[in-house]
């Protein structure tokens, strides 16, 4: 430190052999009980206690490094990878309803709801195409629903299914339309 001289400094105080000392604290500690006795570790338990620490931190900190070197390095390829292929090739993912038309059509007086569209298989596997369900929602009414057979057809990866339907349109109008495979069935 600048400005302060080098001499040592005096602090009050009394020195004591060590044996006193000893002698002095043994009526206390019996005075005491066990579940309240402090513990004295003495001088150095607490770098004992941090050189325990000390590699346990080193490897963390190595492994940690490893780890990440290899993620960043092309590892989240390796994991992540594999993951979203599962998630391509299962039903769910694999069967989707494209080009879903609907229109209304009249008749001999009577109208009808005309829904067209197709069920494409874009997974890796023959899948069994599920019943699938038309929801008709009216206007400032409920919603119906309709279940179209498939006859539980296979499709093979990449394979189409043209579906068609005609029903009765409701007779508030139809607000929307919608088309999805009937749940539990995939």
């Amino acid at each position: 430190m600048q400005g302060v001289p080098d001499q040592p400094r005096l602090v009050a105080g009394e020195i004591l052999p060590a044996q006193t000392v000893a002698r002095a604290a043994a009526p206390a500690a019996e005075a005491l009980s066990p579940a309240t006795t402090p513990s004295f570790s003495g001088f150095g338990a607490g770098d004992r206690r941090r050189a325990k620490a000390g590699p346990l931190l080193f490897w963390s900190t190595v492994l940690l490094a490893t780890f990440l070197v290899f993620w960043v390095a092309g590892g989240h390829r390796l994991v992540l990878d594999p993951l979203a292929e599962t998630m391509r090739n299962s039903p769910a993912q694999a069967l989707q309803i494209e080009d879903v038309r609907s229109r209304i059509e009249r008749h001999d007086g009577r109208a009808f709801l005309v829904v067209d569209g197709v069920a494409r298989n874009h997974g890796g596997d023959p899948l069994e195409l599920p019943s699938i369900v038309i929801s008709v929602a009216e206007s400032n009414g409920p919603t119906l629903r309709y279940h179209l057979g498939t006859n539980q057809a296979v499709l093979a990866p990449g394979q189409a299914h043209d579906f068609s339907s005609r029903l009765d349109a409701p007779s508030n109008g139809v607000a929307s339309v919608s088309i999805t495979f009937q749940e539990g069935s995939r």
